[in-house]
């Protein structure tokens, strides 16, 4: 194999933030899956009365109340109501379960529109897997006999949506990645979108500023295969039942951690969204899948969102934790009146701006997280050489720190872990990963001589299976921990690539100002390292090796940003010092390092 380590311009590692293309996050998918629609009226579901405290909790008095029931022979998972023009109508629907009792009542509320479309309608709420279902109403009259103004439930669409959770597999999304930063997306091919539903091009925006935090709708009780079904479903009613012609969100995040993305165009691109009336302009949207009024957000959706935040920030070109003023574009959606001017975080919650609850309690309490962590990979992606955010008119008090000599320190951090192995020192002692690994391969007949390439160094033949499986002294991560979750998760998808666990997760010294924790978990084939800037990510092949021998942590690379990839017929992983390729055909794997510049490649030939 021949390791080729090229010095490129600091700006090489943007690509995808700075550049003009469209984003496109994977060519190959599932195949379309079109999730099954039905419609009847309101007025043809059965009136029944029912009993429930829970009524009362709904607006309404307590006691015996008239419901609409619809029974279906086909099962459906979604539910929602849709009419045209504006009606007031509030809507909360249960689903029965297989042993004939009945959910909580769900709020199917309003849902955010736009006064260039006559249709509007409720949330589609996820109700689970039924055949039966109850809703209850106000501003609807179900008997026919009230006076103007209710709303005849003639004029109302009740909507059932099964998004086929059985059908197709979602595959890993690492290929998706196609920018320094951005997190593993599952592309609109991946979760079957099917694009001849999609009926008219994208709207751009001059930029985006902005990003929108959000929640959808329904039960919480969902499986991974049923999340890309709730997807498919949002798209189905989205672009068909109310005329959107695409899904509003830009891009979804369920419980799991999954990301999809949402809105055709590109997520690297201006595009303007359907979400929060009044403020689609310049602003991109984040749903939440599930309802977090009651339900707790789990630390996968928020890390996700976060991460994504982050990435999306740094395209933009806005601080995660700035604010900045916007003004209204009006609508019934908003408590702002037309022009009014607002200042509002750059990652703001649906309530904000509008009249509604979204994303939910449990999700608005932490709202400064998600804005943290989102600052935290904004900066990971800054320190490999993009430009500082603009302020817009918020100030910015999370400059990130200069990377002037970092790629001296690393390489002298690496030639002083060969030293000082080859010395018979306690290298291990230094308690980071680069430390642990060159001792163990130095301590078996390694070769100790580095090769110089401008300021930076390589370590032939060391490899990722130099790793040693125990590191004396280091702590181990136990279960409960929210880093080893991720690690367990991601090594369960990577299992056919990185085979099985060679010792346990354990947390080692930062070698590098760029991150303040790393954890690394090997693994046969590979390893996985973890960091609050970094994230949590693998490598493993030709590129894990050749991470290796530029030093691990302690080369200028840093830790990886995301999974190998294809771009240009070339297999990727993006650091945040830079970048790796691997050419298949010819075996050539090269290193693109952000710190040195202007000196000639150094090629190293091994069997």
């Amino acid at each position: 194999m021949a390791i080729m380590f090229t010095a490129v311009l600091l700006a090489s590692a943007i690509i995808g933030v700075q550049g003009g293309h469209i984003l496109n996050t994977q060519e190959e998918g599932t195949g379309p899956i079109t999730a099954s629609l039905n419609t009847e009226t309101l007025k043809e579901g059965n009136n029944v009365v029912v009993d429930d405290a829970a009524i009362a909790t709904q607006g309404q008095a307590g006691g015996p109340r008239t419901v609409k029931e619809f029974s279906r022979d086909e099962e459906f998972s979604m539910f929602a109501l849709s009419w045209e023009g504006k009606k007031d109508v509030a809507a909360f629907v249960r689903a029965q379960k297989d042993d004939g009792s009945w959910s909580d009542w769900y709020d199917a509320e309003p849902i955010d529109a736009t006064d260039h479309q006559p249709r509007s309608g409720t949330e589609l709420v996820f109700v689970e897997p039924t055949k039966k279902i109850q809703v209850s109403t106000s501003g609807v009259d179900l008997l026919g006999d009230a006076p103007a103004p209710e709303v005849d439930p003639a004029s109302i669409k009740a909507v059932f949506i099964d998004g086929k959770a059985d059908e197709g597999k979602i595959a890993l999304a690492a290929d998706s990645t196609d920018a320094t930063g951005m997190p593993r997306v599952i592309s609109r091919s991946e979760w079957g979108a099917d694009e001849s539903i999609r009926c008219a091009e994208p709207d751009y925006d001059d930029e985006t500023n902005a990003i929108t935090i959000h929640h959808t709708a329904g039960s919480n009780n969902y499986t991974e295969a049923e999340a890309a079904g709730i997807v498919r479903g949002i798209y189905q009613y989205h672009a068909q039942t109310l005329g959107w012609c695409d899904v509003g969100y830009h891009s979804l995040v369920d419980k799991y951690g999954n990301i999809y993305e949402g809105h055709s165009g590109g997520l690297n691109k201006p595009v303007q969204g359907v979400h929060a009336g009044g403020f689609n302009s310049n602003t991109w949207a984040i749903s939440f899948l599930g309802n977090y009024d009651e339900a707790p957000a789990t630390q996968a959706m928020i890390d996700a969102a976060g991460n994504l935040a982050g990435w999306r920030a740094k395209v933009g070109d806005f601080d995660p934790k700035g604010s900045d003023v916007h003004y209204s574009e009006g609508t019934p959606y908003t408590r702002f009146a037309y022009g009014q001017e607002v200042t509002l975080p750059n990652i703001f919650a649906h309530r904000d701006v509008g009249d509604t609850a979204c994303p939910g309690q449990n999700v608005y309490d932490r709202m400064d997280e998600i804005r943290n962590i989102a600052s935290n990979k904004y900066h990971s992606i800054n320190s490999t050489g993009g430009s500082q955010p603009s302020n817009h008119n918020a100030s910015n008090n999370n400059s990130s720190k200069s990377n002037d000599g970092a790629g001296k320190s690393q390489s002298n951090a690496l030639q002083s872990l060969v030293n000082s192995s080859s010395q018979g020192g306690q290298t291990a002692n230094l308690g980071s990963l680069a430390a642990f690994a060159v001792s163990a391969f130095l301590a078996k007949g390694g070769n100790s001589q580095l090769s110089s390439n401008g300021n930076s160094q390589v370590l032939g033949g060391i490899k990722l299976g130099d790793i040693p499986s125990i590191l004396n002294g280091m702590t181990k991560l136990t279960g409960g921990n929210a880093t080893l979750d991720k690690i367990l998760k991601l090594a369960s998808t990577l299992a056919p690539i990185l085979g099985n666990s060679r010792g346990p997760a354990q947390q080692v010294r930062p070698i590098s100002e760029k991150n303040s924790d790393v954890t690394v978990a090997p693994y046969d084939n590979g390893v996985i390292v973890s960091s609050p800037e970094a994230g949590t990510h693998a490598l493993w092949g030709a590129i894990g090796d050749a991470w290796a021998e530029q030093g691990f942590d302690a080369g200028p690379l840093g830790l990886p940003l995301n999974e190998e990839y294809q771009e240009g017929g070339l297999a990727r992983v993006d650091f945040q010092g830079g970048y790796i390729t691997h050419n298949a055909e010819t075996q050539e794997t090269q290193i693109h390092a952000n710190e040195a510049e202007n000196s000639a490649p150094v090629v190293h030939t091994e069997e």
